[in-house]
């Protein structure tokens, strides 16, 4: 007989063996690891598809019947949706990325590229109906049977006119839709023109008979897919015109006929109004003015009258003198479309030819201490400036027009979906020279859009002030107080009010006004402001009548979880507490996540567990039907696929199984662990450990921080080539402890803080046994690089790091710009990340010591460091200081530096040679692997694009 302990040393025996043989992630899984997207339901709920895609290659669309075992699949479905009765899925499917490496590497014209096409399945039958050469659809989210594709434009004919493959024939084209101005004619077959529109083809998914209408310049269908409204453009201009079709009744009308530029075309879902703008006048210019360029109208066809007004020009008595319709403007209808929405700007001064050769032209850029915005920021923001339009309105009932926007207050937020008779204003314009700095703040106004009329709300705010989605209140948080408030907008009259739980992020241990924990929204009539705590959800009642109500009976604060409101429905407007409300859970100290029901109405609201895991969950997808609900959950094991349930959570089933090769891999194991800081604060962080784990071995470990990343224990880390930082599941795969602490920090010492919490709980895991302390790497990027090279200053604890895009000097970085926005990194460090507190003038000594610079001459720390030539966020600069120091001081440095790369890697390509290059580098200091030439030897210049330096060296030593 055998005995237990016996046959317990066997099956930990086979379990070894089993561990053994999987095999540790290497560099050539990354582009066969997939991730899941574009999930959705049929309105009926009995259908379900997703995309499979992979980090690289073709994607795989599935579309599951919920109600019986009938799937269908098809390759490289890029926009995939439903129709909106359910019985078919639309799809741009584009070509094979083999057939389009194929085509770049041959040099193929553009025009003989690879080409997208359009597929249709009718998910009663399976049938697949393909369309070649399609460049993109319209589904309206509430169609009748009407889709729209774009057909790639043919080439223009040299002789012959040669019939496109896709023309609908004209019985098709009378019984699938009306015939309308610019659909091919004559023999059956669409004629290829070489006009300025491009081919549009309407088309009937339930009788698949289709029109096709050519030179189409603009086109928009209503919501409910029963109008399409459409111009035509070609060079002669013989055709041209804005057309509205009736796709229901066959009516085809032409609202605006001749040349012109029609710049926007909007079309109203309630009323089918159709707006637009032209630069063609409302009737024939004389003869002396044909030359001269006419100025830009909005126009407005009313199919109830069959009319077609202008609404609006420059000559409108609403509009400022000197001012006109842009070319540029925005076009739209408020809700209900008894209004029309466009923007306006001065008129441009008439340039004066300069006929200086461009060989004498000066290319300069003034710089002046007045500017409200540094020349940088004025550089990058100069196009998006000369392109920027006013808002202005015109109402079609009285035929007034009111500008809203203007140079002194260029921001104005209408109510009631633009139905309301009131807006917010605002303005920074006063304080954007101190934003450079500082805070950004604003002066809001009410504002009667009727008359344009302002009335000043609040001046200098740091906050946010919104109008609830009927407009009887507006509301706000304010910073100061740290209390949200109502304001009557008619009357001005604020209401404060008073909740005795923190509402601002009490982690938030930057130098600045913390930020609220922000608002679940009104309820229904405006009767209620939801808003959160760390925890719950308190009630509002925005007459300041009763007092703020916990409707979540502090039920979150008490188990420590955090509650929050999750809207079921991406169309509703307020929060319905007539029905039970969904509410996502999430325990701040096991970090266990869930979802909760709440009854708002009852007696005494309390929260009602549906489910809670060691798990992370995206939020719910409902199916509009509401029997079904789709959902993720992940872990550190366990990857995101799709899941299906009841609305309460029951019945739980898996639908996708998008990365079954996981199995074949060494993995690892995620856990929560806690110990106390070298200044006495209880920390938390993630500890990863390999799947093959052992006590009785001794690891080495690999840190990685980024202030406070705890909460995302239960993250899954799919394979990837890395844009900066560590993979986790790599190296855990590959023999590593990886160790991820959170930071809280301490105004003015940034660096002393993570110091204290880094090397802390380092110390804390190194004396569980099982890591090896002469083993120890740390590996940060950005502000976590800043830390990494601090931290060698301070510390001979580790054995090599690993910091990217680290600033290294305080004093110049201050002054310094982020050049992807032009911004001044003043007010980083003032008030931001950096956490200084205060001006190098203020608080030099601050600069100095948390600047890693002025202390590198006792690094003993190999260094590693990724700085790219066109980061954006933090200067190339600072890592030539950063080298160039090191270099001097006869210290082991490498900088990787990715030409025309940003602060992150973008290019796949460099996303997998760095992947390599960072473990082929902690592999060397961690686990004595062999050096790789890029180390051990040089790569020169004139050996750069012939060797990549990724070799081993078998002699590291020669030639040093």
């Amino acid at each position: 007989m055998i005995g237990r302990p016996f046959f317990a040393l066997v099956v930990c025996a086979l379990s070894a063996v089993g561990f053994a043989q999987k095999k540790p992630l290497d560099h050539s899984v990354y582009d066969s690891w997939k991730s899941i997207r574009g999930t959705s339901f049929s309105h009926d709920g009995k259908w379900i598809l997703y995309v499979i895609a992979p980090q690289e290659g073709d994607s795989k669309v599935e579309v599951k019947s919920l109600t019986s075992d009938t799937i269908y699949r098809f390759d490289r479905g890029s926009v995939v949706q439903f129709s909106n009765d359910s019985k078919f899925v639309v799809a741009t499917i584009v070509p094979a990325l083999a057939d389009t490496k194929k085509a770049t590497r041959d040099k193929v014209a553009a025009a003989d590229m690879p080409k997208n096409s359009l597929l249709i399945l009718n998910l009663a039958s399976g049938e697949q109906t393909k369309v070649d050469k399609v460049t993109s659809f319209q589904l309206p989210a509430e169609d009748c049977g009407w889709l729209t594709y774009r057909p790639e434009p043919p080439k223009p004919a040299t002789n012959a006119v040669t019939p496109s493959a896709g023309a609908a024939t004209g019985s098709n084209a009378r019984r699938g839709a009306p015939r309308a101005p610019g659909a091919a004619r004559g023999g059956g077959a669409a004629a290829t023109t070489s006009g300025t529109g491009a081919p549009l083809v309407i088309r009937n998914l339930s009788s698949g008979k289709e029109q096709r209408l050519d030179d189409v310049g603009d086109a928009a269908l209503s919501k409910d897919g029963s109008v399409l409204a459409y111009t035509v453009v070609t060079k002669e201009g013989k055709t041209d015109g804005v057309f509205w079709m009736d796709l229901k009744g066959g009516a085809v009308k032409t609202t605006f006929k001749g040349k012109s530029k029609v710049s926007k075309i909007a079309l109203n879902d309630a009323t089918k109004r159709l707006a637009f703008l032209s630069d063609k006048p409302e009737s024939p210019a004389p003869a002396a003015e044909t030359s001269k360029k006419t100025s830009i109208s909005a126009f407005m066809y009313d199919p109830k009258s069959d009319k077609t007004n202008r609404v609006a020009g420059d000559d409108s008595a609403g509009l400022p003198k000197g001012w006109i319709i842009s070319e540029n403007s925005p076009l739209s209808f408020s809700e209900n479309g008894s209004r029309i929405f466009f923007g306006t700007v001065p008129k441009p001064a008439e340039e004066k030819k300069d006929d200086t050769p461009d060989s004498d032209k000066v290319s300069v850029d003034i710089w002046n201490w007045k500017d409200n915005r540094i020349m940088p920021q004025q550089i990058l923001q100069a196009a998006a400036e000369q392109r920027r339009t006013f808002q202005a309105v015109a109402f079609l009932d009285s035929g007034k027009v009111v500008q809203l926007e203007t140079t002194a207050i260029p921001s104005v937020l209408t109510s009631r979906r633009g139905d309301g008779d009131l807006a917010i204003a605002n303005s920074d314009l006063n304080y954007r020279l101190e934003s450079s700095w500082d805070s950004e703040y604003n002066d809001y106004y009410v504002m009667n859009i009727r008359t344009g009329e302002s009335r000043k709300l609040v001046e200098k705010s740091e906050g946010r002030i919104t109008f609830s989605p009927d407009a009887r209140y507006l509301s706000g948080y304010d910073p100061q107080s740290k209390q949200y408030f109502v304001v009557d907008p008619k009357t001005l009259k604020r209401t404060d009010f008073n909740i005795p739980t923190a509402l601002f992020n009490e982690l938030d241990d930057r130098p600045s006004t913390p930020t609220p924990y922000g608002e679940a929204g009104w309820t229904k009539d405006d009767a209620r402001l939801l808003v959160y705590d760390a925890y719950d959800i308190w009630s509002i009642d925005p007459t300041g009548k009763n007092p703020p109500v916990n409707l979540t009976g502090g039920a979150g604060r008490l188990g420590n979880v955090r509650l929050r409101y999750i809207n079921t429905d991406p169309e509703s407007r307020f929060i319905d507490i007539q029905k039970p409300l969904l509410l996502s859970a999430f325990n701040t100290d096991t970090k266990a996540a869930g979802f909760y029901s709440l009854n708002a109405l009852d007696a005494r609201p309390r929260p009602v567990k549906l489910v809670m895991e060691d798990k992370s969950f995206s939020a719910p997808l409902v199916a509009k039907a509401g029997n079904v609900i789709s959902y993720t959950r992940q872990d550190f094991v366990e990857f995101p696929d799709v899941w299906i349930a009841k609305p309460d959570f029951s019945d739980a089933k898996k639908l996708s199984n998008a990365n079954p090769q996981q199995a074949q891999y060494n993995w690892g194991t995620a856990e929560l662990v806690n110990w106390i800081s070298s200044d006495g604060q209880r920390l938390q962080g993630i500890l990863i450990r390999p799947e093959d784990f052992s006590y009785s071995k001794k690891y080495p470990m690999i840190t990685y921080f980024y202030e406070r990343l705890s909460d995302s224990l239960h993250s899954y880390h799919a394979p990837a080539p890395s844009a900066s930082t560590v993979n986790m599941s790599y190296f855990a795969s590959n023999g590593y402890v990886m160790f991820i602490p959170d930071i809280p920090y301490k105004t003015g010492s940034p660096g002393e803080s993570s110091m204290s919490a880094i090397v802390s709980g380092v110390l804390s895991i190194v004396n569980r046994g099982y890591v090896d302390p002469t083993k120890l790497g740390i590996q940060g990027h950005s502000w976590g690089g800043y830390e990494v090279a601090y931290l060698v200053t301070q510390t001979n604890l580790f054995n090599c790091a690993e910091a990217g895009a680290a600033v290294v000097d305080m004093f110049s970085a201050y002054g310094g710009i982020r050049y992807e926005t032009g911004i001044l990194r003043e007010g980083q460090y003032e008030h931001g990340q950096s956490r200084i507190g205060a001006t190098p003038w203020d608080k030099p000594l601050r600069y100095l010591e948390n600047s890693p610079l002025f202390w590198l001459d006792r690094v003993k720390t190999p260094l590693l460091l990724l700085q790219n030539d066109k980061d954006g966020a933090v200067p190339f600069t600072q890592g030539i200081e950063f080298f160039s120091a090191l270099r001097r001081l006869g210290k082991p440095a490498w900088m990787v530096s990715y030409n025309g790369e940003d602060h992150n890697l973008v290019e796949r390509k460099n996303r997998k040679d760095w992947s390599v290059r960072l473990s082929q580098y902690f592999d060397h200091f961690l686990k004595g692997a062999p050096t790789p030439v890029w180390m051990s030897k040089r790569v020169p210049a004139t050996m750069k694009g012939k060797t990549m330096g990724l070799e081993l060296d078998p002699d590291p030593d020669a030639g040093k």
